[in-house]
């Protein structure tokens, strides 16, 4: 092993103490959130008042008629956007452990946080369809008239602009590992 080789693992080293308990609290977050987001989701749909609360408050329509069929159609419509936050939530998880691994600049972590990015990126955009097709699918039996559409919370930007951070991240993580690995070689 050459002197750059051990100066570069020797600062390698020092990086994963640095970010290690963030890592390891990332991979946490990572587990929690969707185990927290699945109770969130089910309790909202199963408590039919709380959701006419909801729905009278934010939109102003009264979904106070919607039957069970309409109600398992949400809940559905809710799940299948869980399965990508938890898809999601997996891409983080094996991002971390990568770089707890040592593969900060790995190109295989570059490639699972793009993934991370665009899966965020597309759970985003499911999120703010799937609204539509619940206020579709809960109004259903109002009028025409009273029907409402989806909506855009301001929330939704930021989470954007995150998960588009994470694909520019990653795509400049694997420039750089890609130009690690041309360095290394030549030495």
């Amino acid at each position: 092993m050459n002197l750059l080789s051990i100066s570069q693992n020797e600062r390698l080293r020092e990086l994963r103490g640095r970010i290690g308990w963030i890592c390891q609290t990332i991979r946490v977050f990572v587990i929690l959130f969707p185990l927290a987001d699945l109770a969130t989701v089910i309790a909202f749909w199963i408590d039919h008042e709380a959701v006419e609360r909801h729905f009278r408050a934010l939109l102003q329509i009264d979904v106070a008629g919607a039957s069970s069929e309409q109600y398992a159609v949400a809940l559905a419509v809710g799940l299948v956007v869980w399965l990508f936050v938890a898809a999601t939530c997996a891409c983080l998880w094996r991002v971390f452990t990568l770089y707890l691994n040592g593969g900060v600049f790995s190109v295989e972590a570059a490639k699972w946080l793009r993934r991370a990015g665009l899966l965020g990126l597309a759970t985003l955009l499911l999120e703010v369809a799937a609204r539509s097709a619940i206020i579709f699918s809960l109004a259903a039996h109002l009028p025409l008239g009273q029907n409402q559409h989806g909506y855009i919370r301001l929330e939704d930007l930021l989470n954007v602009i995150f998960a588009l951070m994470l694909v520019a991240i990653a795509h400049i993580f694997k420039t750089a590992a890609d130009i690690a690995g041309e360095h290394a070689q030549f030495v």
